[in-house]
């Protein structure tokens, strides 16, 4: 296992744990959290990036950045309306099927973040980096990820695509 095995592990670890104890209700606003924080990161990370390029010389790391800014920044804002709503309804599911659903979505949330890793490092990272070529738990996230890359605009789609082939011919002589 790699570093990027460890933690896409602990994401999912972290993730099903704290699916279980907080409940289906705030999960459910979290996994909305991911896919628009997703969504925003991918549309907007350019702008970011050339403002980031005032202070961060390499071009891989101002996109990287700017990418992550925006997605955290986006799931943090709406995770906290999910507190918020939950406050206001004070209407919970209690007992088991709370916390088993809490942990299902938990489960899913993990996969679409260890997903986003997935595509970010593929896509802004070089195409020898050992970092997602030598995982093991990368080619099973592909799968999901690629789905996944059907949605980023146009010049992300196309520098993942390449590094993925790149990827998948590497991990067949695994």
């Amino acid at each position: 296992m790699n570093p990027f095995d460890i933690l896409v592990s602990i994401i999912f670890g972290f993730c099903l744990i704290r699916g279980i104890f907080r409940g289906l209700v705030k999960e459910l606003s979290s996994i909305i959290g991911v896919i628009t924080g997703y969504y925003a990161a991918y549309s907007y990370y350019p702008h970011v990036a050339k403002f980031l390029s005032k202070w961060i010389s390499v071009v891989d790391y101002s996109r990287l950045i700017g990418f992550l800014v925006i997605f955290i920044g986006v799931f943090l804002i709406i995770s906290i309306l999910g507190v918020i709503i939950k406050y206001l309804m004070s209407i919970a599911f209690l007992g088991w099927t709370d916390r088993i659903s809490g942990g299902i979505f938990g489960l899913i949330k993990g996969l679409l973040i260890a997903s986003v890793l997935f595509i970010v490092f593929t896509t802004f990272l070089s195409k020898n980096a050992s970092l997602v070529k030598d995982s093991v738990v990368a080619p099973h996230l592909s799968h999901f990820s690629t789905q996944m890359a059907k949605i980023v605009n146009k010049d992300m789609k196309h520098e993942f695509t390449e590094k993925f082939e790149g990827l998948k011919k590497a991990w067949k002589k695994h």
